[in-house]
């Protein structure tokens, strides 16, 4: 066994208090928010506690609609008005966003915020609350004192949460249908979480023994102190470079020693805590959870690279990367994956998320990427030589309900910004081929120059080609180039100055050339296009800055009929979608509109 741990090495170390004080101050010592004997029944499980009541709040509503839709049934509460008011109340608490100009930054929805400040206020309260933070020197009550002990069990209630988290495959998702790009942010919050009470533990003892003249002397004799010591070294590192902009700036670093400072933190926390009452029960509820999830992600991405991936680059005319693998895996439109790239020098130690933009049944995964700096950079440049890299693929993850839940609405509105639109492609696809879609589509892709122009219009074409005659859906496509200097207005038709695509070419009407006007303050709108068999209409619009996303959506949202929102873009775009669909919700508990607005969004750069 470690020579660092006590002996006889015990799964729990003894409860019994041997208090020697007397009655009235072993009564004050024993007390419940005090006593040390039971402070992780106390504090650990009050953690365990309102982390599990959390989870529950998101996971008896998706387990009752899976077992809904499992049924073929609507849920029995669609119909009621306060159930309808309930549910706007919580997509608007989940799509309201804030942006501050000073500091550059997208704040996350407020519901994300609010969650945030429940765990500061619990976690503050249950810090800050009890009464003493030390105890009175004479008589001795003990070395630990009151506030580190406690910070210290809260500390370690959280380090399953913390992993089970930063899992890619998470029984937090499966509980809760939420992927694990977007509880990422919870990840984050409650490692810092556990750092900062971390600290808080530690911090006391320092002082304590400052004040006694011995700390030189517990360094050198206690194994607590220098594994605990050892132990918040990597974990913050861990929580430093997870900041944004540190991240961004060293991502390949960070991803490259994540993995190796977890094992360090782990492995000294675990001798610290050296069994101290039911410590060592968190390790083992950790790896019985963390484990089987690892496992099964490393075997999934096993199986997924027999027989070798390889990829195939090309770089389109307006800059953008398409990146195609032929893949037997299965997945659903709107879904990511991670890829390695085997012959990238440091870049292969880190996998890297891409969206997949072609259906299961195509047999092949194509990705669209703007090239930026880095590994992007490195892969543009390999795009002309032909090369096909090695690669091995992790996932799906993501939403797999997304086109399943646009399809049931009676309005889809599709909004992509930049390489964006690439996430819409599978998604619109498999709305065109559904004989349920019935009601109308609206797509709108900003570009910032017209090169993406023709990609654009072939890859609709392709798509839009799939319309099945027994589907009744009515689409119409709006591509807007945000940035170069408009064009003269063409005399011929669309495909002699934008795109060769082969979609005949016939007169929009006035009211479709309005709609599209007001898509920007200043636009020069082209002749639409349109699909003769399937009454699809393609318009492009140059202009100046990015489409009035809330006008347009707010006139979809008018009219009392449910709609679903799906979008993928930057930050700023996203934003405004985000702030249309919270202020349709806000109608909606209002009562000065019904029906019903669903919104999902992805990240995305242009």
């Amino acid at each position: 066994m470690l020579p660092w741990l006590d002996t006889p090495v015990l799964l729990h170390s003894s409860r019994m208090n041997m208090c020697k004080l007397t009655p009235a101050q072993c009564e004050y010592k024993s007390g419940h928010w005090r006593s040390w004997y039971v402070a992780d029944w106390v504090y650990g499980h009050a953690t365990l506690y309102f982390m599990c009541a959390i989870i529950g709040v998101f996971a008896i509503p998706h387990i009752l609609t899976r077992i809904w839709r499992a049924a073929k049934r609507e849920s029995p509460l669609k119909s009621n008005k306060i159930w309808q008011r309930a549910l706007a109340s919580t997509r608007f608490l989940g799509y309201r966003t804030f942006y501050l100009r000073g500091l550059n930054w997208y704040s996350p929805a407020v519901g994300v915020m609010l969650l945030g400040l429940a765990g500061f206020v619990y976690f503050m309260s249950l810090t800050l609350g009890p009464k003493p933070y030390y105890w009175p020197k004479e008589p001795s009550y003990g070395d630990s004192p009151p506030i580190a002990t406690r910070s210290g069990w809260m500390a370690l209630a959280l380090l399953p949460f913390v992993m089970i988290l930063s899992s890619k495959v998470n029984w937090i998702t499966v509980l809760t249908g939420i992927s694990h790009e977007k509880l990422q942010v919870f990840h984050r919050w409650a490692s810092w979480t556990m750092f900062v009470l971390a600290l808080v533990h530690t911090f006391p003892f320092i002082v304590v023994h400052m004040q006694k003249h011995d700390i030189m002397l517990q360094w050198r004799t206690s194994v607590a102190y220098w594994t605990g010591v050892a132990a918040l070294i990597p974990q913050a590192w861990l929580n430093i470079m997870s900041i944004g902009p540190i991240r961004n700036r060293f991502y390949e670093s960070f991803k490259a020693t994540h993995y190796l400072a977890i094992i360090f933190f782990v492995f000294f926390l675990f001798i610290h805590c050296d069994f101290t009452l039911s410590s060592w029960d968190y390790f083992i509820a950790t790896l019985a959870l963390y484990l089987p999830t690892l496992v099964y992600g490393v075997a999934r991405t096993v199986t997924h690279t027999n027989p070798p991936h390889t990829a195939s680059l090309t770089l389109l005319q307006d800059g953008t990367l398409q990146i195609t693998i032929a893949s037997p895996i299965i997945w659903s439109p709107g879904q990511h994956v991670f890829l390695r790239f085997w012959s990238l020098g440091i870049h292969t130690l880190s996998t890297h998320p891409f969206t997949i933009c072609s259906l299961p049944d195509s047999g092949r995964m194509e990705f669209y990427v703007k090239p930026a700096g880095g590994f992007t950079a490195r892969m543009a440049k390999l795009a002309g030589t032909q090369e096909r890299i090695p690669v091995s693929i992790d996932g799906p993850y993501g939403d797999s309900l997304t086109a399943q839940n646009l399809s049931e609405k009676d309005a889809v509105v599709l909004i992509a910004g930049g390489s964006g639109a690439g996430y819409l492609i599978p998604l619109l696809e498999t709305l065109v081929r559904d004989p349920r879609t019935g009601g109308n589509v609206k797509v709108i892709i900003a570009v910032r120059h017209r090169q993406s122009v023709d990609w654009l219009f072939n890859a609709m074409e392709g798509v839009l080609s799939f319309q099945k005659e027994s589907n009744n859906t009515k689409v119409s496509v709006s591509l807007q180039i945000t940035d170069d200097t408009p064009l003269p207005t063409p005399q011929g038709p669309i495909q002699d100055t934008v795109s060769s695509s082969s979609l005949d070419a016939i007169q929009a009407s006035p009211t479709d050339l309005e709609k599209n006007n007001a898509m920007s303050t200043e636009t020069t709108a082209y002749p639409a296009k349109f699909s003769n068999q399937n009454g699809v209409a393609v318009a492009v619009i140059e202009g100046r800055g990015r489409p009035d996303l809330k006008a347009l959506i707010q006139a979809f949202t008018t009219e009392g009929r449910s709609v679903g929102i799906a979008a993928c873009g930057p930050a700023g775009m996203m934003l405004d979608v985000r702030n249309a669909c919270a202020e349709a919700q806000r109608g909606i508990i209002a009562g000065e509109r019904v029906g019903e607005v669903w919104l999902h969004t992805e990240s995305f750069s242009w």
